[in-house]
Formats: C-alpha cells, sequence, structure tokens
C-alpha cells in the first residue's frame, strides 16, 4: 500500500457558501489520507519487527551450531 491520495485544499473564495462547502469536502477527502498513512506505517512496522525476529533466529541457531569442545 504505497499509494497516498492526498487532495489540494481548496482556493478561497468570496462566495463563501461554495467555500465552505468546499473545506467541508476537502477535510472530509483528507481524513482517508491519515488512515491510510497510519496504515503504511503499522505495515511496515509489522515487516520490519518479522525480519528482526528472522535475524535473532538466524544469529541464535548460528550460536548452536559452533564446533563442540
Amino acid at each position: 500500500m504505497n499509494h497516498f491520495v492526498h487532495y489540494a485544499m481548496p482556493m478561497y473564495t468570496q462566495d463563501h457558501a461554495t467555500y465552505y462547502r468546499q473545506m467541508y469536502e476537502w477535510h472530509m477527502k483528507m481524513q482517508h489520507y491519515q488512515e491510510q498513512l497510519r496504515s503504511f506505517h503499522l505495515e511496515r512496522a509489522k515487516y520490519f519487527q518479522g525480519m528482526a525476529e528472522e535475524r535473532e533466529k538466524e544469529a541464535s541457531t548460528k550460536s548452536n551450531d559452533g564446533p563442540a569442545a
């Protein structure tokens, strides 16, 4: 999920009714951007946690396979 949708903020206009509607719609759209960003970071954190655990397993396996004295 590397695709983020970030909408441009509406330009201010003297037509307040239109501007308020546009700002409402923009803020409603932007709430999804934060959810996408949060999901992306959680996904990446889980990936790196798995990589760290895999590395720890490899390290412990190598230390247990050392030559017997």
